[in-house]
C-alpha cells in the first residue's frame, strides 16, 4: 500500500532531527516559495551527525568517560534517533529515551535536548506530548528552527491544520532549508497542490543536509510527488539520484517497486520490495511485497509476508510506538475488519486527521457500515488531497452505496494519479471500473 508519508515508516524515516523534516507547511496560496538565497537567522544547532556506527561508538565512549556531560548525552540521543532512521530498529528508541532523559535532568534549559525528546515522541506517535515539548523548547529559544519544526509536525499529526499553516509560516521565515521546505511541500501535498509540493521538495532536495541519508530520503519524497504529479520518468530519475547519494536506500528502491507495479511488472516490483524490506525491515515494504505476491496469485507467499508485517509491527508496539493507525488499515485489508474498526476508532479519537478519517472510513466499509464510511471518507478528502489511496477507498465506498458516477470518477483518478499505489488496490479498482463499464 502507499505509505508516502504515513504511519510507522514515515515517522521512522523522517524523525524530526535538527536538519531533517517530514511533514507540514502551508499550501502555496498561503506562503510563497522563497529562494534559498534568503537570509537565514543564525540559530543554535546540534553537532552534525552522520548516524554511523563509528559515530555512535565515539559518542558512547564520550558518555562513558563523562557520564554527567549533558551535551554528550544529547548528541548520543540524536545519533540514536538518526540510527533508527537508518535501520528501523525500534529497540533504539529506548536507548535514545534514556540518553535524552538523562540529558534533560542535567541540562533542563537546553532547548536542543527538548528537540530530541520531541523527535522521539513523534517517532513513537505521541503527538500531543511532542507538541507540549516543542512549546517548552520554544519558550527557551523562540527562534530555534528545529523546535518550530517539531511544533509543525505535531500540529499536522494532530489534525490541527490551520494552526500548522500559521506555524509553518513562522518556520519558513526563520530559515529556508531542508527542514522548512520539506514541511512546506507536505502541506501543499495535503491540500492537493501537487505542483507546489514538487517545487518545494525539489528545492529541499537541493539543500544541504546533516546526513546523506536525509538528502536521499528527501530526494525519494520528491520522486513520490513526481509520480503523483503524472511524471513517472522524472520520478525514476529522482529515485536513481537518491540511490547515487546512498546506495541501497530502501525508500528509493521501494519507489522503483511502485513504478514497476504501475507498469504491471509484478516480477520486478516483488524484487524491489523484497530488497527494500531486507535493507530496512519496515512493515510498509513487507506489506507491499505481500500485496505484490497476492496480485500475482501467490497467496501462500503473500500470507507469509503479512505474518512478517504483523511481527514487525509488534516490535514497534513493544518499543512504545502507537501503531493503531497502521494496524487498522492493515487489518481492514488483510486481517480482521472488526479489529480494524476498533483500532481505527482509537486512533481517530486521539487525532482527527485526514489519515485517521480515511482509516476509519475504510474499516467501517469493510464491516458494512457504509453510510458512516462515506461521511468519514469525505472528511479524509476535505483538504483537497490527491492521495490515490484516499481516492480508491472513497471510490469503493461510493460504489457500495450506489453512487456509481462518484465511484467511477474517484477510482479513475486514483489509477491516473498512481497506478502503482497498491498492487491489490489497483487491481480491485480496475476490476470495479470494468464492472461499471459493462453495466453502463
Amino acid at each position: 500500500m502507499n505509505r508516502s508519508r504515513g504511519a510507522i515508516g514515515a515517522l521512522v524515516l523522517c524523525l524530526v532531527l535538527v536538519g531533517c523534516g517530514v511533514a507540514g507547511a502551508p499550501p502555496a496560496a498561503v506562503v510563497p516559495l522563497p529562494s534559498t538565497t534568503a537570509t537565514s537567522t543564525p540559530l543554535p544547532t546540534a553537532t552534525p551527525l552522520a548516524g554511523t556506527l563509528a559515530e555512535l561508538a565515539s559518542l558512547r565512549n564520550r558518555v562513558a568517560a563523562s557520564p554527567d556531560d549533558p551535551v554528550a548525552l544529547r548528541d548520543l540521543g540524536f545519533a540514536l534517533l538518526q540510527r533508527v532512521r537508518e535501520t528501523a530498529d525500534p529497540s533504539l528508541y529506548g536507548q535514545a529515551d534514556e540518553a535524552l532523559t538523562r540529558a534533560a535532568r542535567l541540562a533542563p534549559d537546553d532547548p536542543l535536548v527538548l528537540v530530541g525528546i520531541g523527535g522521539l515522541q513523534l517517532g513513537r506517535h505521541q503527538f500531543a506530548a511532542a507538541l507540549e515539548t516543542a512549546h517548552r523548547a520554544l519558550e527557551l529559544a523562540p527562534s530555534l528552527v528545529a523546535a518550530k519544526a517539531v511544533e509543525v509536525d505535531a500540529l499536522v499529526e494532530l489534525g490541527r491544520y490551520d494552526e500548522a499553516v500559521v506555524t509553518a509560516e513562522e518556520l519558513i521565515s526563520l530559515r529556508v532549508d531542508l527542514t522548512s521546505l520539506a514541511r512546506l511541500s507536505y502541506l501543499r501535498e495535503l491540500h492537493g497542490n501537487l505542483d507546489g509540493a514538487v517545487a518545494a521538495m525539489r528545492q529541499a532536495s537541493e539543500a544541504p543536509a546533516l546526513a546523506p541519508e536525509n538528502s536521499a530520503y528527501v530526494t525519494t519524497l520528491l520522486g513520490n510527488l513526481l509520480v503523483h504529479a503524472g511524471k513517472p520518468d522524472e520520478a525514476r530519475h529522482a529515485y536513481e539520484a537518491a540511490l547515487a547519494i546512498v546506495p541501497d536506500h530502501a525508500a528509493a528502491i521501494a519507489g522503483l517497486g511502485r513504478l514497476a507495479v504501475g507498469r504491471g511488472d509484478l516480477v520486478e516490483a516483488a524484487s524491489r520490495f523484497e530488497k527494500a524490506a531486507a535493507i530496512l525491515p519496515l512493515p510498509e515494504y513487507v506489506i507491499a511485497l505481500g500485496e505484490t505476491r497476492e496480485a500475482a496469485g501467490d497467496l501462500e507467499a503473500a500470507a507469509a509476508s503479512y505474518d512478517l508485517a504483523r511481527a514487525e509491527t509488534a516490535l514497534f508496539r513493544a518499543a512504545g510506538v502507537d501503531v493503531d493507525l497502521d494496524l487498522a488499515v492493515f487489518e481492514a485489508d488483510h486481517g480482521d475488519p472488526a479489529a480494524a474498526v476498533a483500532l481505527a476508532e482509537q486512533a481517530y479519537a486521539t487525532r482527527k486527521t485526514v489519515r485517521t478519517a480515511d482509516a476509519l472510513a475504510w474499516a467501517d466499509h469493510r464491516v458494512g457500515r457504509d453510510d458512516e464510511a462515506g461521511r468519514l471518507s469525505a472528511e479524509a478528502l476535505r483538504l483537497g488531497s490527491r492521495d490515490p489511496l484516499f481516492l480508491y477507498h472513497a471510490g469503493m465506498i461510493a460504489l457500495t452505496t450506489g453512487d456509481e458516477a462518484t465511484a467511477r470518477r474517484q477510482l479513475t483518478d486514483a489509477l491516473a494519479i498512481d497506478p502503482g499505489f497498491s498492487p491489490t488496490g489497483a487491481a480491485a479498482a480496475r476490476a470495479a471500473l470494468a464492472a461499471l463499464g459493462s453495466s453502463s
